[in-house]
């Protein structure tokens, strides 16, 4: 079973990353280029947007549920799973911000295909780059965009207590190579450690109706940054750097 409408929480993510720019004197709002250069309009709006293009803030909104709506048939069309609520508000909010094709070649798609709910979280992350003057480029924006979508989808996993995984008590790392050498590692951390803690808790603001679950954000984000730690330290081994 999938949902068929977006929760009023995962419009608030929307919102709240989107933002509401260019707003002017007279209450209107105008069309503005986005750091990745597409003519943008109201809350991320890019469909048909010119250069001196004004609409009111109402139409905002109606723009805003139909793009909402453009995404979620895409995640209908495409996902052959079962979602929670809040796995189908992070992916309409990834597909708003990614684009439908994108999303319907990527590895995610594949492994949720498949059944594998636990890589999802993970395979958000890595779309936190945008081409920026030509040059493809991480966007401190995206990456937030991105943590606040990867927890919102795995806020729902089971857990110890629920039934899910048993946790290590004392988990180990094995540095193969110094941290200095290895940018993969170095990413990872500063994403995951400089992001997770001073980003996501402002970002998820809207979330008001999951408050009760938030720490269990934290510890699921955590999971999968050290999932991408690991992946780093592994392909620094297999290039045999040590």
């Amino acid at each position: 079973m999938i949902p068929t409408n977006v929760s009023n929480s995962g419009i608030n993510v929307v919102k709240k990353f989107e933002g509401l720019h260019k707003i002017q004197e007279d209450g209107t709002i105008a069309a503005y280029r986005c750091p990745a250069g597409k003519w943008t309009i109201g809350y991320g709006h890019t469909k048909n947007v010119k250069s001196g293009m004004r609409i009111t803030e109402e139409e905002a909104e109606q723009f805003l549920h139909e793009d909402l709506e453009d995404a979620g048939n895409v995640v209908r069309r495409y996902v052959k799973v079962p979602l929670t609520q809040t796995q189908y508000d992070a992916l309409v909010s990834f597909i708003f911000n990614l684009g439908s094709e994108n999303f319907r070649k990527s590895t995610l798609l594949k492994k949720l295909n498949v059944g594998k709910y636990e890589d999802v979280p993970a395979e958000i992350y890595r779309w936190n780059k945008a081409r920026v003057d030509g040059e493809l480029r991480v966007l401190p924006g995206l990456t937030r965009r991105r943590s606040a979508e990867a927890a919102l989808f795995a806020i729902d996993a089971a857990l110890p207590s629920d039934g899910g995984d048993l946790m290590p008590q004392k988990p180990l790392q094995e540095a193969l190579k110094p941290l200095t050498k290895s940018k993969t590692m170095a990413g990872a951390s500063l994403a995951g450690a400089g992001t997770i803690l001073s980003e996501t808790a402002s970002q998820l603001e809207g979330l008001v109706s999951y408050s009760n679950v938030a720490q269990v954000l934290f510890l699921l984000v955590a999971v999968a940054g050290i999932g991408l730690v690991a992946y780093s330290r592994f392909k620094d081994h297999k290039e045999g750097v040590h």
